[in-house]
């Protein structure tokens, strides 16, 4: 081998490797070729010695020399027998270093030539100096071939030596749509020989055998082995925890999702689902999209049947740990309300025994009915499935408008009907707002600031909703309490937001509709600044909400702090949207879009260290989702005159109500002025060109009137915390194929107080880390107070690769799954041996 400066380098790096290692190195060179090599290389801190015929006055001399010395022993001969061989002692404590390409690549590596085969095979691998030092940090004293290769195929990957993560990586590189894609295995690992050892890892880890093994007929087969749908595969059951890791991985997943489509068509699982009998039950089955809609279509023709709400509910609650979930949440959320709506109207008594008793009865809990109505439209809308959910949203309509809407409408106006004036010793007038929410606490020591929120059209249902909401968020910083006010009528926005402000006497002028405040003009918010300023001299006043909400926290909002203690919001996008023709049919998302923008004002009054808000309504709505039938459309009545005309009321004077129809006079109303106001009872619409009928306000049902208060405080002190977790029955040895115990949750889930706690569940090998079953994913989040209840059984199925462990020390770890954090926290773990009995070694005779 011609010796040139690049070549002598290497050996020289070699050496110097070597008498790191070791203290004795000997060179066999049998044809005296690297003979000026040796030397011309200088060690820094050992002795050179040449062995011809001296073995014995060579071992004398390394045997009297300190033990910290090292020595190059050059024999220029081929090494003997062990038998003949003088200095086998010295060898076998020391290194034997050669100097052909292939001995040069293995130390290099800092392999043993006992790879030098490896080496020869890998010619391609061991020619980068940057793959040979990254197999370098690779490697541990105990490798052996196999292990030395995977390490191989991991450095040219660019990924841990994991086969699991290997896998993860080709099936990224490979689309599997384009049947003209390169193999990525061949891609990677054929210039270096080492496509075959590659399958042969996959093969040992998972069971997979094929003449011509290629990354698409181990998808196959892979699909086939983990799915409870079409034919059973042969893989081992590490394929089960392998596709667990695939779906959890963040980057990982959008490849996932691509082959596990792609094979959905190949396998024609849609076809095996449509013929699947009644008795197929997927259970947490999630390796193909399909399997969700399927579960999903299923329980909503269940819902139609005799299945109990207890049942659907537990099989939405298991799927909810499914890679799909998210993906189809707003559809199994749907079906939840539907399944909410039918259990309070099953148990709903919606009698009217009189106009006080309807107006606490609707605030005790029919308004929950108009809450998951809408609540259900709102996700229906949002999945965008109307085939699919066309039946549930047909059977809720119907069940709204005629079990609910219309009988408590028609009952209410009989109450309504009957009234001599507009006003009610159960709840407050909306005219006393002022008094008691603002004028009352500013009054007070405490206070020495308060925000006021108007939103206009948030009906009390979605006020309630609204407040549950960020009283079961940890951690928003506002504890919210729900009151009731009877609005004025009409229930429109003029005069409800005239109702607010602070002043004696309310009217209203009857020929444009313009809400008065003694005397003086409520419309707009130029004017309704006016009246609080003149109320506070000055230190009031109102607001838009974007205009707020656009302020710069440390100067224009220091500054609105600093001249203003009270600071009226105005908010608009519930009536902006519902209130017109084209957009009408938005209302439930208009909804939760509110509470999104009320959140971010909230936000910001805590930014400017806001201690007390108020967030109210000038007035509700009623609305349905579909057209308005023709029974509910009533003429308006014979009059002098009808100056004002709306879909819930008329103004004017000289009414003759008709038939469905009531008539109160200003006074009646508690409004200054001479005119009258004629509404449609029930669900009634006068006819108006132009506007929109679904959803409307300004008449006299429940939904109009009941008007609420969100009283909020910041809580100084964020005091919730999640529910602890205990595991129950967890066995010190593992015997058999799976792992079977109780998780019991320690106690009920209690808004800001106790949330629920999310765990994912696994079990490893606690020499190296490795996952040896599927993850699970659990939830606790029940407000049970039995606490039998409250537990919780887990299974988890031992992988192949569990083998590799017995008679060893397992894991089983519990980690927290946090919302928008992507690692799972630590929290708790327990060990526990895996002991497999021998006779599970054995195959049946």
């Amino acid at each position: 081998m011609p010796a040139t400066p690049v070549t002598t380098s290497r050996i020289h790096e070699s050496l110097d490797s070597a008498l790191a290692r070791k203290r004795v190195v000997l060179w066999f060179d049998p044809n005296g070729e690297w003979a000026s090599e040796f030397d011309d290389y200088q060690p820094a801190a050992a002795e050179k010695l040449r062995v011809e015929r001296n073995e014995f006055s060579v071992k004398v001399a390394i045997s009297r020399a300190p033990l910290d010395k090292r020595f190059l022993l050059y024999l220029p001969t081929a090494k003997p027998p062990e038998p003949d061989n003088w200095l086998l002692d010295l060898l076998l404590a020391g290194h034997e270093f050669t100097a052909d390409r292939a001995s040069l690549d293995i130390q290099e590596a800092g392999l043993t030539l006992e790879f030098k085969e490896l080496a020869q095979q890998h010619k391609a691998f061991f020619r980068s100096p940057v793959r040979t030092t990254k197999l370098k940090e690779l490697l541990r004293p105990n490798d052996n071939e196999a292990a030395v290769r995977l390490k191989m195929l991991a450095v040219l990957a660019k990924q841990p030596p994991d086969i699991d993560k290997l896998l993860l990586h080709v099936f990224s590189q490979l689309e599997p749509a384009n049947p003209d894609g390169d193999d990525p295995v061949e891609a990677l690992y054929g210039s270096q020989q080492l496509s075959g050892h590659f399958w042969k890892a996959v093969g040992e880890k998972f069971g997979y055998a094929s003449p011509e093994p290629n990354l698409r007929d181990f998808a196959v087969g892979l699909f086939n082995s983990v799915s409870s749908i079409g034919p059973s595969g042969e893989l081992l059951p590490h394929a089960r925890v392998f596709l667990s890791i695939w779906k959890d991985s963040l980057s990982s997943r959008p490849a996932f999702e691509q082959w596990s489509d792609h094979l959905a068509g190949v396998l024609r699982v849609e076809e095996q689902l449509n013929d699947a009998p009644e008795s197929y039950e997927p259970d947490d089955d999630d390796s193909y999209e399909l399997i969700e809609r399927f579960v999903l279509s299923r329980l909503l023709q269940r819902f139609q049947g005799d299945a109990s709400d207890t049942e659907l509910l537990e099989t939405i609650r298991n799927r909810s740990s499914s890679c799909w979930f998210e993906k189809h949440q707003h559809g199994y959320r749907a079906l939840e309300q539907a399944i909410t709506f039918r259990g309070l109207l099953a148990k709903a008594d919606l009698q009217v025994p009189s106009f006080e008793e309807g107006l606490q009865r609707y605030c005790n809990g029919w308004w929950r009915l108009d809450q998951a109505y809408r609540r259900c439209i709102f996700h229906a809308r949002t999945y965008q499935q109307p085939g699919l959910l066309k039946p549930l949203r047909d059977w809720l309509e119907a069940q709204y408008v005629n079990n609910v809407l219309l009988p408590l409408t028609n009952r209410w106006s009989d109450r309504v009907a009957g009234l001599s004036n507009w006003g009610s010793s159960t709840l407050p007038r909306q005219k006393e707002f002022h008094m008691r929410y603002v004028h009352a606490p500013l009054s007070s020591k405490g206070l020495k600031r308060l925000f006021v929120v108007i939103s206009d059209a948030l009906r009390y249902e979605a006020a309630r909703d609204f407040a549950d909401r960020l009283n079961s968020q940890a951690g928003k910083g506002w504890q919210a309490e729900v009151e009731a006010l009877l609005g004025v009528l009409p229930s429109f926005t003029q005069l409800g937001m005239a109702a607010l402000l602070p002043g004696v006497q309310l009217g209203l002028n009857p020929s444009d509709s313009n809400a008065l405040v003694d005397g003086q003009s409520a419309a707009g918010t130029e004017n309704r600044d006016k009246l609080l300023k003149a109320y506070a001299k000055g230190r009031a006043t109102a607001i838009k909400a974007e205009d707020f909400l656009s302020l710069a926290t440390s100067k224009e909002g220091a500054e609105l702090t600093r001249d203003y203690d009270l600071i009226v919001i105005y908010h608009n996008c519930i009536d902006r949207i519902g209130d017109k023709r084209e957009s009408e049919a938005d209302t439930c998302q208009a909804v939760e879009q509110t509470f999104d923008e009320l959140e971010l004002i909230l936000r910001k009054i805590a930014s400017l260290k806001g201690s007390q808000a108020v967030i109210t309504a000038d007035h509700g709505f009623l609305f349905q989702q579909e057209p308005v039938d023709a029974n509910d459309r009533a003429e308006f009545p014979p009059a002098s005159e009808l100056s004002f005309k709306n879909r819930r009321f008329a103004l004017g004077s000289g009414i003759k109500a008709s038939a469905g129809q009531k008539v109160f006079t200003a006074g009646e109303l508690g409004l200054s002025g001479s005119w009258e106001a004629v509404f449609p009872l029930g669900l009634d619409r006068f006819p108006r060109s132009g506007s929109g009928s679904r959803f409307v306000h300004g008449g006299t049902s429940l939904q109009e009137v009941v008007v609420p208060v969100i009283r909020l405080k910041r809580e100084r002190k964020d005091e919730s915390r999640v529910v602890e977790a205990e595991l129950l029955r967890v066995p010190a040895k593992i015997t058999t194929g799976k792992l079977s115990f109780g998780l019991f949750q320690l106690e009920a889930v209690e808004p800001k107080k106790r949330l629920p706690l999310q765990l994912r569940i696994g079990l490893y090998a606690k020499a190296d880390g490795a996952l040896l079953c599927a993850h699970r994913t659990v939830l606790l989040d029940s407000a049970a107070s039995e606490a039998r209840e409250r537990e919780q059984q887990v299974v988890l199925e031992l992988s192949n690769a569990a083998g590799d462990y017995n008679n060893k020390t397992l894991e089983l770890r519990l980690e927290q799954l946090l919302p928008g954090v992507a690692t799972p926290v630590p929290y708790k773990t327990v060990e526990l041996k895996l002991q497999r009995p021998f006779g599970s070694d054995f195959d049946d005779f």
